[in-house]
C-alpha cells in the first residue's frame, strides 16, 4: 500500500494545475485508486467531468511502475482521436508532473521510459507485440470489432493470413472461413495466446461496455473477452492453446459508469474477467445499500466544488436550475392563454408522466443524462449493416455508445427515440 507522502515525493499535479487544493485531491485520488487496485485488482474511477480522471490514471500507472520498473501497462480508449489524446497526455504528464528521472518511469531524457505505441488496428496491435511487449500500447475500442466488409470470405482469408504472419505456429484450419462469428472468436482467442499478463490495463469511458458478454452484446464485447482471456475454452475449437488471464489489474474510467442498475457496472468488470468477486452486485434480493456498499470498495466518485468565500459548494449548490420553466426571467413559467394551447400542453405533460415511471427513466438514469450531456438519440444515425470500420472518422464513430454494442435495434436508434416520437 503507498502513503500519499511517498506519493508527493514523485508527482506533482500542481506543475500546470495552478491550485493547491486541485493538485492534492489529485493526488489523494490517484493514491487511493492505486491502493485500491493492489487490494482488489480493479478499481473504477467515476469523477464528473472536467476532473481530470486522465492524470489520475497516469498517477497511477507512474506510482506503480516506480516501485517495479517491469510493470506492463495497456490503454483502452474509446475511438481515435482519444487514442490520440492519451499518448499526447503521457509525454506531458511525463515531462511536467513526474518530479526526477527515475529511470522507470521518466528517462534522463524527460521522455518515458517505455516506448509509445499507437495501434491503427487490432492486427496492428498482434504483431507490434508479438515482436516486443516491453512498450506502451495504446488501443481503441472499435479495432476490437474485427470490421469485415465487402467479400465477407476474401476479407477473412486476407485477415487470416495477417494473422498468421504474427502466429506462425498456428495452423490455418483454426480459422474458419465460412463462419463470421466463428472465425472472430478464433482470431481473438489466438491474439489472447501472445499477449504477455498485463499489470495494469486502463480503459477510458469503460460505460461502453455496460451489456457485458450476455444474450445481444456486440461482437466488439465478445472479441475484448477473448483477446483477455475471459473464456477458458470454446466449444467451437479447442485447439488453441490457452494462457490464462491476461489483465491483473484493470483500472475503469467513466463520468457515468451506469445508468439503470449495478448489472452494468459489472457487466464492465465481467469482460475482462473481474466480475466474480462483486457478483453480489446481480443479487435481485440483495438491497440497493448493500450493492452501494459493495460498489464503493472499487468505485471512487469526486464532486466538482468551487471556493466562493472560504466556503466550498457543488454543483447543486452553485448552480442555478430551471425547474418551473422560464425563457427571459428566470423560473417564471410561460403564459398560455388560448385554451387550444393550454389542452395540447396539458396531454403532453400526461404523456411524459405516463412514460418516465418506466424502469428506463428512474431518477438515476435522468441525473446519468444530466451529468455526462449523453444523447441517445445520436447513436439512431450510426446504424449499418457493416460493423464499424477501423478507419472510420470520429463523427461516424459516435461520441460515446457505439452502434454494434447490442443486437437490440430499440436500443441501438436510443431507448428514448420511440417516446420522443
Amino acid at each position: 500500500m503507498i502513503d500519499i507522502s511517498v506519493a508527493r515525493e514523485l508527482l506533482d499535479f500542481n506543475t500546470r494545475l495552478g491550485s493547491e487544493d486541485r493538485a492534492n485531491d489529485q493526488l489523494r485520488g490517484t493514491v487511493a485508486i492505486a491502493n485500491m487496485l493492489e487490494k482488489h485488482g480493479v478499481a473504477y474511477l467515476a469523477d464528473e467531468e472536467g476532473m481530470g480522471k486522465t492524470y489520475v490514471a497516469l498517477g497511477v500507472v507512474a506510482l506503480l511502475r516506480h516501485f517495479n520498473p517491469e510493470t506492463k501497462v495497456l490503454f483502452i480508449a474509446p475511438r481515435k482521436n482519444i487514442q490520440q489524446k492519451w499518448i499526447k497526455e503521457y509525454q506531458n504528464y511525463v515531462e511536467h508532473n513526474v518530479r526526477f528521472p527515475d529511470l522507470g518511469v521518466k528517462g534522463p531524457d524527460g521522455q518515458p521510459t517505455y516506448p509509445l505505441v499507437y495501434c491503427e488496428n487490432l492486427l496492428h496491435y498482434a504483431r507490434e507485440v508479438s515482436l516486443n511487449d516491453r512498450r506502451d500500447f495504446f488501443l481503441r475500442m472499435t479495432s476490437f470489432s474485427l470490421a469485415i466488409s465487402g467479400k465477407t470470405a476474401r476479407t477473412m482469408k486476407r485477415l487470416r493470413e495477417e494473422l498468421l504472419r504474427s502466429l506462425p505456429w498456428l495452423s490455418p484450419e483454426v480459422f474458419d472461413l465460412r463462419n463470421k462469428d466463428a472465425f472472430k472468436e478464433a482470431a481473438g482467442r489466438s491474439i489472447s495466446c501472445i499477449l504477455p499478463e498485463y499489470d495494469l490495463v486502463v480503459v477510458d469511458e469503460g460505460h461502453n461496455l455496460k451489456h457485458g458478454l450476455g444474450p445481444g452484446a456486440s461482437t466488439r464485447n465478445q472479441v475484448l473477452g477473448w483477446v483477455f482471456g475471459r473464456s477458458r475454452s470454446s466449444e467451437r475449437d479447442l485447439r488453441i492453446r490457452w494462457n490464462g488471464p491476461r489483465a491483473k489489474r484493470l483500472l475503469l474510467l467513466s463520468a457515468t459508469p451506469l445508468e439503470e442498475s449495478w448489472t452494468q457496472l459489472w457487466n464492465q468488470l465481467d469482460v475482462f474477467g473481474k466480475g466474480k468477486a462483486f457478483r453480489d452486485l446481480l443479487d435481485p434480493g440483495l438491497s440497493e445499500e448493500r450493492k452501494k456498499e459493495i460498489a464503493s470498495s472499487l468505485l471512487i466518485r469526486r464532486v466538482t466544488t468551487l471556493q466562493i468565500a472560504d466556503r466550498k459548494y457543488t454543483k447543486n449548490l452553485y448552480r442555478r436550475e430551471w425547474r418551473n420553466g422560464g425563457v427571459v426571467q428566470h423560473d417564471e413559467p410561460i403564459q398560455i392563454t388560448d385554451p387550444k394551447q393550454r389542452l395540447i400542453t396539458a396531454l403532453v405533460q400526461k404523456k411524459v408522466s405516463e412514460i418516465l415511471p418506466e424502469k428506463e427513466f428512474g431518477p438515476s438514469f435522468q441525473m446519468g443524462m444530466l451529468a455526462s450531456f449523453e444523447s441517445f438519440l445520436q447513436t439512431a444515425n450510426l446504424t449499418r449493416e457493416e460493423e464499424p470500420d477501423d478507419e472510420e472518422s470520429d463523427s461516424q464513430a459516435g461520441s460515446f455508445d457505439d452502434p454494434e454494442q447490442t443486437d437490440d435495434l430499440i436500443e441501438r436508434q436510443g431507448i428514448d427515440v420511440r417516446y420522443l416520437d
